[in-house]
């Protein structure tokens, strides 16, 4: 049991009971691949997921004490020796330092409220009606328009690029773990994958209960959001589009 920025974490007491494979650094040099997200977007869980699959830890960008010491050993690793390296940044210098990527995209909704609460009530927590008060509607405007900007650049990478659909990932796991997989050129067996799926959602999946009871989003705000999807999914469209004509050529 410890303490971060006044948050309890119990996670370490019940460790073993989700672990499918020792999660290690890899003695093999991979490609560097980056898992991008905006934050909110359902990395950790993924990375849970890929560790629990591969026994080979994820890295990041950030170092994140909390999850170091909860089963992510490769927490400020981003070289050769992690399977993937979540990054929430974007922009051509970023883009740059890898071979190939992978883009979660998570609904905005979802992201930005997962995002807040993550902010002011930590990992498991959730924010308090003052922070709603206070910082919500400056934190939503901005928040929208950065989950445009970087769902959208990083479309432009130049290597190969999968993207996960968060809701996709939620509604068959299995599935979309095993084409995740593929990609990265890694085979699982069946029992692993079973061994995963009894284990799939990890230590940090925050509760439903909310102290806000009503939707915090203005019509303002859902107007400016759905405006921004309804953007990406072109923006989606035209990428899938010119990855089926580069496919036959």
């Amino acid at each position: 049991m410890f303490r971060k920025n006044g948050q309890l974490y119990l996670g370490h007491f019940y460790f073993k009971n989700w672990t499918c494979k020792p999660v290690r650094l890899s003695r093999q040099p991979l490609p560097l691949t980056a898992l991008a997200s905006f934050p909110g977007s359902g990395n950790t869980w993924i990375r849970h997921l890929l560790q629990q699959a591969t026994g080979i830890a994820t890295g990041s960008v950030y170092k994140d004490t909390v999850l170091q010491q909860l089963g992510f050993p490769g927490e400020g690793v981003h070289n050769k020796s992690v399977l993937v390296v979540k990054t929430h940044q974007w922009g051509e210098k970023e883009r740059k330092n890898y071979e190939r990527s992978i883009l979660l995209i998570r609904d905005p909704f979802n992201a930005l409220l997962s995002e807040f609460n993550r902010q002011y009530g930590g990992h498991l927590g959730h924010a308090q009606e003052m922070h709603f008060k206070k910082e919500w509607k400056s934190y939503v405007f901005d928040a929208a328009k950065n989950w445009m900007a970087l769902n959208r650049d990083w479309l432009n990478f130049s290597g190969p690029l999968y993207i996960v659909h968060y809701e996709d990932f939620k509604s068959d796991p299995a599935n979309q773990l095993s084409r995740l997989l593929k990609f990265l050129n890694i085979e699982i067996s069946n029992s692993n994958l079973l061994c995963v799926m009894k284990n799939i959602e990890g230590f940090f999946k925050r509760t439903k209960m909310r102290t806000v009871k009503t939707n915090p989003f203005s019509k303002i705000m859902r107007d400016e959001i759905l405006d921004f999807k309804r953007q990406l999914k072109l923006n989606l469209d035209i990428f899938d589009t010119k990855r089926k004509i580069n496919d036959r050529e």
